[in-house]
């Protein structure tokens, strides 16, 4: 490195410094060092004085080497406690999860198996008829009036007037068909009446629906002898319905002195706000009046 001299001198001199500068104490320093250091060296490959040494240092180092650890675990514990308590809490979550899909995998089982034993007992229902059925699946629900839309239709051989029930009784009869499907008029309808029979000693009556969950048996006199308990069965007449299906038991007998006709109340055997499956009775159609309208009083 050039610079012009201070002095201001003109002719021009210039001095030349070097790039690294030399200090006398400390290359004495760093001679002296090497010097302990080689000294240092022969010194303990010939003696025992620094291997004492050593230990004794070693020795006074100790209790730092049993703090640190334990000072790193007390810091570390918050830290540790924090990343377990998250990995436990998505474990926890995890698992819930897991649960929850477990529950509708066994609530679709249960539906599934429901769902057989109710195919069963239309099986065994089938096999106990005397008439060629067709079993149906629900497709929608109505309400006024009280109907149902099934799955089935001309192309399966459903006319109207055909009776439709399930494992326990009669729901109703066909009124409608398109190719496809088929519309059910339930018993319980107001404008539906089927002729029935009590099984226990074949007194006749018509039962008519109530409009809601339940049946009425019309114009009965006081003197027919009809009981609460009292099953009801499918009379034949008419034949609109075959004989002998169950229609649904007798919940209230209600007399009045003053009345000719005693008030019957009825609950419907089969399950009709319940019912998914159903059989169709594929009997021949005789009657050619209007399928909701079945067994006129007069025709007891």
């Amino acid at each position: 490195m050039i610079r012009a001299h201070p002095g201001g001198d003109d002719s021009g001199a210039a001095t030349i410094r070097p790039l690294f500068f030399t200090n006398t104490s400390g290359g004495r320093m760093l001679a002296a060092l090497v010097a302990l250091s080689c000294a240092g060296i022969v010194t303990d490959a010939n003696t025992d004085l620094l291997r004492q040494v050593r230990a004794a240092l070693w020795t006074a180092a100790s209790p730092a080497h049993l703090v640190g650890p334990l000072l790193r675990s007390v810091v570390a514990a918050p830290f540790e406690f924090l990343r377990d308590r998250a990995a436990l809490r998505r474990e926890i979550d995890a698992l819930r999860q897991e649960l929850l899909h477990l529950r509708g995998v066994l609530t679709r089982h249960d539906a599934v198996l429901s769902e057989n034993a109710r195919l069963r007992e239309l099986s065994e229902s089938q096999k106990g008829a005397g008439e060629d059925m067709l079993v149906a699946g629900l497709l929608m629900v109505g309400a006024s009036p009280r109907t149902i839309t099934l799955d089935k239709g001309r192309l399966h051989d459903v006319r109207p007037g055909q009776a439709v029930i399930d494992s326990a009784g009669l729901l109703g009869q066909v009124v409608e068909t398109s190719a496809l499907t088929s519309r059910v008029l339930l018993i319980t309808d107001a404008s539906h009446s089927v002729p029935v029979q009590v099984l226990r000693n074949d007194a006749r009556a018509i039962a008519v629906g109530d409009g809601e969950q339940g049946l009425l048996l019309k114009d009965v006199p006081t003197t027919l002898d009809i009981r609460e308990g009292d099953r009801l069965v499918t009379s034949g007449l008419g034949g609109r319905f075959p004989i002998g299906y169950p229609v649904g038991a007798v919940e209230t007998v209600v007399v009045d002195p003053a009345d000719l006709f005693a008030t019957i109340t009825a609950k419907p055997a089969g399950a009709l706000d319940r019912a998914r499956q159903m059989l169709v009775v594929l009997a021949p159609q005789t009657n050619g009046g209007d399928p909701a309208i079945v067994g006129a009083p007069g025709g007891q």
